[in-house]
């Protein structure tokens, strides 16, 4: 009798489970992918009171990507997506979307709605990224089509986080910097230079709204200041005696320490970055083979970038910025951290910083 009742157990189980993968299969939606278009780019600008929307699309076929633009003016952010799949014969997806480029001006009126609008499509990932295109996204995006080239946007993008100076950056870490108290968001920013594609520094925003760019070069102060880095480089001025040259530092290796010092009325921080670093592209005449030689040149390269971040961080005061996350801080230290207070406090505070250079891979065999 147990014998029986135990196989009757199996077979309503074997029954549950086999309508369980039919109720399972009802559900499901079926695409095929040369049937539809991936967008993986989108473009918003702000024109004629109206959203211009552009979008690069690649569809596939006949073992090949053809990738197209797409274009619409709209009166609302909600209505651009609708109105784009109305000029495609395909159904348009986002499951793709890897990049998405305001202008100047739409990004000055505050990208608050957009970003909230991406973040709560579960078809689109936090990694995709994020940008600010000078003058217009739709312009960059033509130039996209015309170098039919995928995903170039977004890839450029994350190289240039790998191997050089933009600082970290995605719709998560936007969101992070967006919604968290004592801090400012940055994007990377676009240009076209000789009808390319170019990144040219960093947007700056305070809460949602740009506000103002910075270029390459001081994009790598802002890297070394937000994040530990293995990648990046900066143009330094060397003087030993008499004689002045140029050269190249290239940071292997960044590790950067916030010391908050409170101190009634204002407080102040000071900031140790220890870096090391390679230096290229150096005048002939520094004898790097000259141990004297070469730890007076690890502390001429520390006062240069020292005294250059300094001056970033005054201009970042000065603009009422703060991509640093130094707000962030000195609420981690406070128990009656107040925002109001900190935005009256931030223009004036003290802000110091210490650098320590160790030279590597030199080539001179130190």
């Amino acid at each position: 009798m147990s014998e029986k009742i135990s196989t009757s157990t199996r077979l309503a189980r074997w029954g549950k489970i086999c309508l369980l993968c039919l109720v399972l299969n009802g559900c499901s939606s079926t695409r095929i992918i040369n049937e539809v278009q991936l967008i993986h780019s989108i473009g918003l600008d702000l024109e004629d009171n109206h959203i211009l929307g552009t979008a690069i699309t690649h569809r596939y076929e006949k073992e090949q990507v053809k990738v197209e633009l797409l274009e619409t003016h709209v009166p609302s952010l909600y209505s651009i997506f609708p109105e784009l799949n109305t000029t495609t014969s395909s159904q348009l997806e986002l499951g793709q979307l890897r990049s998405v480029v305001v202008g100047k001006a739409y990004a000055s009126k505050g990208i608050g709605t957009l970003v909230h609008t991406l973040c709560r499509d579960p078809n689109i990932g936090f990694r995709m990224q994020l940008a600010v295109a000078d003058p217009q996204a739709a312009t960059i995006m033509r130039v996209n089509h015309r170098m039919n080239v995928p995903f170039i946007l977004s890839d450029t993008i994350e190289q240039n986080i790998k191997t050089l100076n933009t600082p970290r950056s995605n719709l998560h870490v936007f969101l992070f910097n967006l919604y968290g108290q004592g801090r400012d968001p940055y994007l990377p920013y676009y240009v076209v230079q000789n009808d390319r594609l170019k990144l040219d520094g960093v947007a700056l925003f305070r809460k949602d709204k740009f506000v103002d760019h910075i270029q390459t070069d001081e994009a790598f102060l802002l890297k070394v200041l937000v994040e530990k880095s293995k990648s990046g480089q900066y143009p330094v001025e060397l003087q030993m005696g008499k004689r002045k040259g140029n050269g190249i530092l290239k940071n292997l290796r960044s590790v950067v320490a916030f010391e908050v010092r409170e101190s009634k009325p204002t407080p102040s921080i000071m900031i140790h970055l220890n870096m090391r670093g390679q230096i290229k592209d150096y005048p002939t005449w520094l004898e790097l083979s000259d141990p004297a030689v070469f730890h007076a040149t690890e502390r001429e390269l520390s006062g240069y970038l020292q005294n250059r971040l300094k001056v970033f961080l005054a201009n970042l005061q000065k603009k009422k910025v703060d991509p640093v996350g130094i707000g962030d801080l000195i609420r981690g230290k406070s128990a009656h951290w107040n925002y109001a207070d900190f935005q009256k406090q931030y223009p004036h505070m003290d802000i110091g910083v210490q650098v320590k250079i160790k030279l590597e891979q030199t080539g001179v065999g130190e």
